[in-house]
């Protein structure tokens, strides 16, 4: 096997953050306490902010409506809580629309510049073909926060650090849900760690590529909340990569560390 080019992700990082103690998101009771009267098939995603994740903020989107819960009382029926979606850049007959959300906010904690982006999938990719075929009217959801970090200066607004959630990680896709119980949950402001942001796969004698993604775990397929770099990473800082390469058998695989210095 041979890996001559090793490229990092436009949201990898080597930075030397030590990740911290991960809130249980299993633990996160699901629940909303008022809803209003809804014209479709809600889909629920909620939000939660923090190291301990103690703010909690849910999504809701009804066809060309975005519910937010922006004062993470459970309470969407408040003044302010919907948004339309933007009518130059949504098509319903398409089921794609896009709500440029405002802010929400984390106690004394403004963030800021919320975006989701629903979208189809891709339908020529390997993987979303499989997940259309499990489930036919899927939807990509893509979000971005401006978060608020005590000590931390980003390129978001105000100097916030952006955070972006895409359609997919290493775990599958993010499907927001039908019931406010299986909602996948999304952690902004959490502990940080570097992970493979893709399903990899390396095939004897050809290049190969590998992705890796600089944020924070979520609860379920497609959750994991990168970190983008400009601010918050040195540009002389690198992540490394081992790779065992695979011997003769009865021999011991022998390792090789590679520094990744692509940045997209």
């Amino acid at each position: 096997m041979t890996v001559r080019s090793l490229l990092a992700w436009v949201l990898c990082a080597a930075f030397a953050v030590a990740e911290g103690q991960a809130a249980d998101l299993t633990a996160i009771e699901r629940k909303l306490a008022v809803e209003p009267a809804y014209t479709s098939q809600p889909k629920y995603c909620l939000l939660v902010f923090g190291p301990e994740a103690n703010t909690r903020a849910w999504l809701v989107q009804d066809g060309g409506l975005l519910y937010v819960d922006r004062n993470g009382n459970g309470d969407l029926t408040e003044p302010g809580e919907q948004v339309t979606a933007s009518p130059k850049q949504s098509n319903a007959d398409e089921g794609v629309y896009l709500f440029e959300a405002g802010g929400i906010a984390e106690g004394a904690l403004e963030h800021k510049n919320l975006l989701v982006h629903v979208s189809k999938l891709d339908s020529t990719d390997d993987a979303a073909k499989q997940y259309l075929a499990d489930y036919p009217n899927a939807r990509a959801y893509w979000i971005r926060l401006d978060v608020e970090l005590p000590g931390w200066k980003g390129a978001g607004v105000g100097g916030r650090v952006e955070q972006l959630v895409w359609h997919s990680d290493a775990t599958g896709f993010l499907r927001w849900a039908d019931r406010p119980e299986e909602a996948p949950i999304i952690h902004f402001g959490g502990p940080w760690r570097i992970v493979l942001s893709g399903d990899h796969r390396f095939t004897v004698d050809r290049e190969t590529d590998i992705y890796l993604t600089f944020g924070t775990a979520g609860l379920g397929p497609g959750t994991t909340t990168a970190v983008a770099y400009e601010g918050v990473v040195p540009p002389e800082v690198y992540p490394t990569v081992e790779i065992a390469y695979a011997a003769n058998p009865g021999e011991a695989p022998f390792k090789v560390l590679y520094e990744l210095k692509g940045r997209c």
